[in-house]
C-alpha cells in the first residue's frame, strides 16, 4: 500500500504515479513527482504484492520508504516486500529508508540519474534495522551533488548489516561524492551478509569508495567487496576509508574481504591497519594503487598486485603467480581444480558463495569494458588501464593474466574468455553472464534465449525439461524439483518412488505415505488401506464413511441423501 508522508494510509504516492494495476505504482510521464510522499510496510499482509515505480521524478524533498515500528520477521505469513524504482530522474531529492520490514524485502533502484540534494545520500538507510534478508540493491545509476562535500554518499548504511542482508552497488557514476557507500557508527557485517561496490566510477570520493565511519568487523561467513572499480581527482586518499580515530581498524573473521579489478594509482588501498582471525581469507587480485596505506596482518593472498609498499605494509602476503589460482570464495566454500568457488548448501550463490543472490554473477556491465577508461562503446575501447594491455578486439587484458572470469571455459593467450561454461553465455565484451533460463547449458547469444539444455536436450518454447524424469515441477531450476510424479516423493532433493503400496506422495520419507491413491486412505501409521464401498460408478469412496461415495465418474453425481453416484438432472 502506500501512505502520506506523517503515517496515515493514504494514497499520496499513487495520486502522483498513476496506478496502472492495483499492486503498481507507475509514473506515465517524467513530469510525476514523488518527492514529500512515501511508500510504507506498515499494514503489510500476506495479500501485498510487487510494487513498482517506473520514470518518476524527485525533486527538491524526500521519498520516504518507511517500515513498521516494530519487527515484522517474526510473522510467517508475511510475503517479502519487493519494492522497485526505475528511470528515477532527481533533481535535489534523496531517499530515506527507516525502520522494521517484512523478512526477505528487496528494494532495487534502477538507472536514477540527476543531482541529489546537498549534503544528503542518496538512499538515507542509517535509520533501516538492515537485518533478516533485507537486501538494497542500486544498478546502472549516474548521480552528482552540486559542490563536494561530506556525507554525500550513494548510500549511507547503518552500522549493523546481519542475519542474510545484503547492500549492492553494481555500475554507478558518481561526481562530487564523498563516498559510494558510507557506513556509520562502530560497524558489524556479519551472519552471512554482504555489503559490495562494484564497476563504480567515482570523481572526487575523498572518503573512499566505502567510508567506514568507526572501526568494522566482518565476521561468520559475510562478503566485503570492492570490484572493477576507480576513482578520480581523489590523489593521495584510500579506496577504503576507516575514520582517522583511536581503533579505527577492519578485523575480518571467518569471512571475506576481496579487492580486485581496481585501477586507481594515485590512491591508496585502505587507511587504517586490517585483522585476519580464524578461517578469514583477504584477496586481492589485479589491483593497482599507489600504495597499500596500512598494515595487512595475516595471510592475504595477493595476484597481479601493484603498490609501492607492499613489503612493508603485507609482511605475510602470499603472491600467487599470474597462471595459478587466488581463491576468493567466503567460508567454508572450497575451490575445485579450476579455481572455482563450491558453494555450502546455506551459501549457494556464486561467483563468491553467499546466503543471498549476487547480482554481480549475472550483471552486464553497460559502460566501459573490464580494464578500459575511455571508450567508443561498450566494445570498443580507446584507452586501457594501468596493468591492461589493448587487444586488437579493442578491448583491454590484463597483462600475462590468464581466464580472469570465473565463468570461463577456455580463453585466448591474452585473458580474452571465448567460451564459457555450461548454464553461462558470452557477451559481446567477452564476459560470462550466467543464461535466465533455469536448467540451460548454453545460450551464446542471448541469456535469456536457451540454445541447448542439461543433459544435451533442446529447449521446448524457451523452457528446459527437468532433469529429474520423476519430477512433475521445477519452476525456477531444472535441476531443483518441488513437486514430484504421483508415486514419488520429494526426498533429500529428489523424486524416490514411495514403498507404500498404493500411496501418491511420500515426501521426506518412502516408507512413510502422505498421501493415497484414490479409494483408500491414509492409516495411522502412515501407510493405504482400501476404503471398500463397492458403489458403481464410484471414483473416489469417503474415507470417512466407507458405505458412501466421495466422488463420481462424470457425469455421475453424488446424491447427498444416500451417498450412491446418480446421473445428473443438469
Amino acid at each position: 500500500m502506500h501512505s502520506a508522508r506523517g503515517g496515515s494510509l493514504a494514497v499520496a504516492a499513487v495520486a502522483v504515479c498513476l496506478a496502472v494495476l492495483a499492486t503498481v505504482g507507475t509514473c506515465v510521464f517524467d513530469s510525476q513527482e514523488i518527492g514529500g510522499s512515501s511508500f510504507t510496510f506498515a499494514g503489510w499482509s500476506s495479500a501485498s504484492k510487487e510494487e513498482s515505480y517506473q520514470s518518476c521524478t524527485l525533486t527538491e524533498k524526500a521519498f520516504r520508504i518507511q517500515g513498521a515500528a516494530s519487527s515484522l520477521s517474526d510473522d510467517a505469513t508475511l510475503p517479502g516486500g519487493i519494492l522497485r524504482f526505475s528511470t528515477l530522474r532527481v533533481s535535489n531529492g534523496y531517499i530515506v529508508v527507516e525502520k522494521y520490514f517484512p523478512r526477505n524485502t528487496n528494494i532495487t533502484i534502477k538507472d536514477a540519474s540527476g543531482t541529489v540534494a546537498a549534503g544528503m545520500p542518496f538512499i538515507d538507510a542509517n535509520t533501516a534495522i538492515f537485518s533478516d534478508q533485507l537486501s538494497i540493491v542500486v544498478t546502472d545509476s549516474t548521480l552528482s551533488w552540486a559542490a563536494a562535500r561530506s556525507g554525500q554518499s550513494m548510500v549511507r548504511a547503518p552500522f549493523t548489516i546481519q542475519l542474510s542482508s545484503s547492500l549492492f552497488v553494481l555500475g554507478s557514476t558518481v561526481a562530487q561524492a564523498s563516498s559510494v557507500v558510507e557506513v556509520t557508527g562502530p560497524s558489524s557485517i556479519s551472519q552471512k551478509s554482504a555489503l559490495a561496490v562494484d564497476y563504480a566510477k567515482c570523481t572526487g570520493c575523498a572518503q573512499g569508495l566505502v567510508y567506514f565511519t568507526d572501526f568494522v568487523r566482518v565476521w561468520d561467513r559475510s562478503l566485503l567487496r570492492v570490484s572493477h572499480s576507480s576513482v578520480k581527482g581523489a590523489a593521495g586518499k584510500p579506496l577504503i576509508g576507516i575514520a582517522q580515530r583511536a581503533g579505527a581498524s577492519l578485523a575480518v573473521e571467518n569471512s571475506l574481504f576481496v579487492v580486485e579489478n581496481v585501477s586507481s594509482p594515485t590512491s591508496n588501498l585502505i587507511d587504517a591497519p586490517v585483522s585476519m582471525g580464524t578461517d578469514a581469507q583477504i584477496t586481492l587480485r589485479a589491483v593497482a594503487v599507489k600504495s597499500i596505506g596500512a598494515t595487512m596482518a595475516g595471510g592475504v593472498t595477493a595476484q597481479l598486485l601493484t603498490a609501492d609498499d607492499i613489503a612493508q605494509q603485507i609482511p605475510s602476503v602470499s603472491v600467487v603467480p599470474d597462471t595459478s589460482c587466488a581463491a576468493a570464495c567466503v567460508p567454508t566454500a572450497t575451490v575445485d581444480s579450476r579455481c572455482k568457488c563450491t558453494c555450502n548448501a546455506d551459501m549457494p550463490n556464486m561467483n563468491f558463495c553467499t546466503a543471498m543472490k549476487d547480482p554481480y554473477t549475472n550483471y552486464a556491465y553497460l559502460g566501459c569494458s573490464v580494464g578500459c577508461t575511455t571508450c567508443f562503446n561498450e566494445t570498443a575501447c580507446l584507452e586501457c588501464r594501468p596493468s591492461y594491455e589493448m587487444l586488437p578486439s579493442m578491448t583491454c587484458s590484463l597483462t600475462g593474466l590468464q581466464c580472469t572470469d570465473p565463468n570461463c571455459k577456455t580463453c585466448t593467450t591474452y585473458g580474452q574468455c571465448t567460451d564459457c561454461n555450461d548454464g553461462y553465455g558470452l557477451t559481446s565484451s567477452s564476459a560470462c553472464v550466467r543464461c535466465s533460463v533455469a536448467g540451460c547449458k548454453s545460450c551464446p547469444i542471448d541469456a535469456n534465449v536457451c540454445e541447448v539444455c542439461l543433459g544435451g536436450s533442446e529447449p521446448v518454447n524457451n523452457m528446459c525439461p527437468c532433469t529429474d524424469a520423476n519430477c512433475a515441477s521445477c519452476p525456477s531450476d531444472a535441476g531443483t524439483c518441488t513437486q514430484c510424479a504421483n508415486g514419488y516423493g520429494l526426498v533429500d532433493g529428489a523424486c524416490v518412488r514411495c514403498q507404500v503400496p498404493n500411496c501418491f506422495s511420500c515426501d521426506s520419507d518412502a516408507n512413510k505415505c502422505t498421501q493415497c491413491a484414490p479409494n483408500y486412505y491414509l492409516t495411522p501409521l502412515l501407510t493405504c488401506s482400501p476404503v471398500a464401498c463397492n458403489i458403481e460408478h464410484c471414483m473416489q469412496c469417503d474415507p470417512q464413511t466407507p458405505s458412501r461415495c466421495q466422488e463420481c465418474v462424470a457425469p455421475y453425481v453424488v446424491d447427498s441423501y444416500d451417498g450412491l453416484c446418480r446421473l445428473s438432472d443438469a
